[in-house]
């Protein structure tokens, strides 16, 4: 079942960090087309040029998860999506230090941390993406996915 849940992976040969990705995620979670603001980091690789996107990759044993004390950081059996309540964060910033892409973002006016919902299923980062560099898969292509471009890396 793990293996057919959806999650999000990203291509940087398809990506020209147009940012709309951070633009979209911004604007539907905050309400501000904002990128400072946005779940998603956009950066550039200084050796191959290419875009590079750091996102919430709804780790299938997540860190931040494990790390948060008031577990209001919580993965949902069923979808897969590591999702968060917010009403019960307390701000300590945690799950930001466990993540290893340091994805939560904290808000220092609300003094608490966020982090992508997968938007209920339909991820905007994915549905705006011009050239579908960033899309939705089932973990198992996502697995095939990246499992290619390391082999592609490696041996090359």
């Amino acid at each position: 079942m793990a293996e057919e849940q959806l999650t999000l992976v990203h291509d940087p040969e398809r990506c020209t960090a147009c940012m709309m990705c951070a633009i979209a995620c911004s604007l539907k979670h905050l309400g501000t087309p904002d990128v400072s603001k946005s779940l998603r980091f956009v950066t550039f690789d200084p050796v191959t040029g290419k875009a590079r996107c750091a996102y919430c990759a709804h780790c299938e044993h997540p860190a931040c998860e494990a790390a948060c004390p008031t577990s209001s950081i919580y993965k949902d059996p069923e979808t897969g999506w590591v999702l968060k309540n917010q009403a019960v964060c307390i701000g300590c910033k945690n799950c930001v230090y466990a993540c290893p892409y340091s994805i939560p973002r904290y808000d220092e006016s609300m003094g608490i941390t966020w982090k992508c919902d997968f938007c209920g299923g339909e991820p905007e980062c994915a549905r705006v993406c011009p050239t579908g560099a960033t899309r939705v898969v089932v973990r198992s292509e996502a697995r095939r996915f990246y499992a290619e471009r390391l082999e592609v890396k490696t041996s090359g």
